[in-house]
């Protein structure tokens, strides 16, 4: 520190104390509002511009030409005044002093270059509230969820456009991503279908600004899901593979692999077998994750999940009871509550199908009933249910049991359509 810039800083100090007595706070925004239109882009915020008067009046450097001719304006007296040395020098040369100033603009600019408006630990806080979201998704009801995403996303969105360094800027777009793709299922979960899909095409943005292939590999395995749900069977394998080609070795590939599983069993397609050794493979060079609970973390029980409607779907039954009773087994507590209730849903519809081809009604109807128990429920369960029905009725026409059944599922006040195609079945 010179003893010519502590003088200034000094001098710069003394201006702003005088009446009427201005604080920082209150020159950083005169300063901000004595810029000209197209000048006031290239001056920095308030809360920098704060640390940056404190930096001048300690003497530790001093304004550049972008911000000498804001203090003139602002107090009202000439450059010279305000900065010139206390010490006679010998003039600088012109040439001399335009490279000197470019210097001390280029200083100026790496002053405040890290400067973020982002208070200390918010980024932390922010990974909580978005691991928090993650993990109640299998007991907390879609409504809720939804609307707890929604507005710890409108404030990341608000974060994103206050002035933050470069590393911030990326790790806010991670988080921003992660509750995108939480709120498309939710959504659909929760039967918005539109706003489910815009914010899984968001998710997908997010994830290719933030370089992150993982959140673009589940905004497309997302779409697959959709595409399943939405019976087309095609789109699935599709979208499966397109998300596959960023995800990497991760919990989303896995996913993304089964779910092609899923979409080519629907058609009928042995490949989907190769997909179930070929998701096992990438499930094994992963941890067993810490928060099993988490919707984005593929927890090594889930592949028994997705084997039991494999196998359903491709309509081997031993295989498909054999897996299905096994998740049953995993989603129930010691005290008998279920653990996973969408899961333990989704595999009684794999029994009730199963036991419906085998001629046992009575159990294909108790495993339907059994399925509609849980509150918490999936966005493909009503529709999985309306399967069941339509092959049993095609089965039983004139079945009491069958018809009970039928009226349950009128009563969720959300049947749908029978399946066209899928599974021959009964």
């Amino acid at each position: 520190m010179s003893a010519d810039n502590k003088a200034i800083g000094a001098r710069l100090r003394a201006a702003r104390e005088e009446p009427p007595y201005w604080t920082r706070g209150d020159l950083a925004r005169l300063l901000r509002r004595a810029a000209a239109p197209g000048e006031l882009e290239h001056v920095a915020h308030v809360k920098s511009l704060i640390d940056m008067i404190k930096q001048w009046e300690a003497g530790a450097w001093l304004p550049g030409p972008r911000y000498r001719p804001l203090y003139a304006r602002v107090l009202k007296t000439t450059e010279d005044e305000l900065f010139g040395s206390p010490h006679a020098q010998p003039p600088m040369p012109a040439d001399d002093r335009s490279v000197a100033a470019e210097e001390v603009e280029l200083l100026d600019l790496a002053a405040h270059a890290g400067a973020t408006d982002l208070a200390a630990g918010t980024l932390d806080l922010l990974d909580t509230v978005v691991d928090r979201l993650c993990r109640d998704y299998p007991t907390v009801s879609p409504e809720v969820l939804s609307r707890r995403g929604k507005a710890h996303l409108s404030y990341v969105l608000h974060l994103l456009n206050s002035r933050t360094t470069l590393a911030e800027h990326r790790e806010l777009l991670v988080r921003s991503g992660w509750l995108s793709v939480l709120l498309a299922c939710t959504l659909y979960d929760a039967g918005d279908k539109t706003g489910a899909e815009i914010l899984r095409s968001t998710a997908r943005r997010l994830g290719e600004q933030a370089g992150h292939g993982e959140i673009v590999g589940w905004s497309w395995e997302i779409a697959a899901w959709f595409a399943l749900v939405e019976r087309r069977y095609d789109e699935v394998v599709e979208y499966s593979e397109a998300g596959i080609q960023h995800a990497g070795a991760s919990n989303a590939a896995v996913q993304l692999t089964l779910q092609a599983g899923r979409g080519y069993a629907r058609m009928g397609d042995r490949r989907a077998i190769d997909a179930l050794r070929v998701g096992r493979a990438i499930m094994d060079q992963l941890p067993r994750p810490g928060h099993p609970e988490h919707h984005f973390v593929f927890d090594h029980d889930k592949y028994e999940f997705y084997c039991s409607t494999i196998y359903t779907m491709l309509g081997e039954n031993d295989a498909a009871e054999e897996h299905a009773r096994e998740v049953i087994v995993q989603s129930r507590r010691p005290d008998d509550s279920v653990r996973w209730p969408m899961r333990y849903a989704m595999v009684n519809l794999d029994l009730g199908l199963v036991a419906g081809r085998r001629g046992d009604l009575e159990s294909a109807v108790r495993h339907g009933q059994a399925a509609l128990g849980p509150a918490r429920r999936s966005g493909d369960l009503l529709p999985r249910a309306n399967e069941l029905r339509s092959r049993l009725e095609d089965r039983y026409p004139r079945e009491r049991r069958v018809a009970e059944f039928a009226e349950q599922l009128r009563d969720e006040g959300r049947e749908l359509p029978p399946d066209e195609g899928g599974l021959a079945l009964l």
